[in-house]
């Protein structure tokens, strides 16, 4: 296996990477009084070195995961490049792929460092102050920050499925399956909905990786077309 196939395929299970550890790490961050607690469980909570500590643990682990995410994109990007230069069509949905999944990795990693920042900012404040008020307010921040930023992934999404459904890059179920997790990531504000497109990643990642294996030997790409 060349270096590029060797990168295709571990590139691929990035995005199951990028599953577990942002939901490892966004439960550790979001852990603690983030609604309508009285404010004495926030000053408990925020002003122990141990909840913080865990806190800038989930930051990294989710900030780690997003980095995989970006090579899970680039996965994505090439097997729509290879699968639309095979069917003569264009690059357009190549480049929505890319852009969609850049865009909504900068605005997570932009929402996982004001959400560890403020949760822990009582290591730096005057005797260790803890702000119940603006921790509220900043959870409110990070949660639209992140349910606008679903936005470009839905548009990722949507991109990778419509290739999938016009060119067989991949079972057609995939492509569906996608369509569904598009909608749901344009719908994020609602909680829930992450499951189904973290779902998604996770089995796209993991059908990619089995599909590179096997088509190793090929010559047009690394995803053999199913019959």
């Amino acid at each position: 296996m060349t270096n590029s196939r060797a990168w295709r395929m571990w590139g691929s299970l990035s995005g199951l990477a990028f599953v577990v550890l942002f939901v490892i790490g966004s439960a550790l961050i979001f852990d603690g009084p983030n609604g309508d607690e009285p404010p004495a469980k926030y000053v408990a909570f925020y002003g122990d070195s141990g909840h913080r500590d865990k806190i800038n643990l989930g930051w990294i682990l989710a900030g780690l995961g997003v980095f995989f995410f970006l090579w899970f994109v680039a996965s994505l990007r090439e097997t729509v490049r290879e699968a639309t230069v095979a069917s003569a069509g264009d690059t357009m949905l190549a480049f929505l792929v890319t852009i969609g999944g850049t865009a909504y990795g900068a605005v997570t990693l932009v929402g996982l460092g004001q959400a560890a920042g403020v949760r822990t900012m009582s290591d730096d404040t005057f005797q260790h102050q803890v702000f119940p008020g603006i921790i509220h307010a900043n959870d409110d921040g990070v949660y639209i920050t992140h349910a606008t930023g679903t936005a470009a992934l839905a548009a990722m999404i949507f991109a990778f499925s419509i290739t999938v459904l016009a060119t067989r890059a991949l079972p057609r179920w995939i492509g569906w399956f996608g369509l569904v997790a598009a909608v749901a990531a344009l719908a994020s504000i609602f909680f829930v909905t992450m499951f189904v497109w973290l779902l998604w990643i996770g089995v796209v990642s993991v059908v990619l990786f089995l599909a590179a294996r096997r088509g190793s030997g090929t010559t047009t790409g690394d995803i053999p077309t199913p019959a």
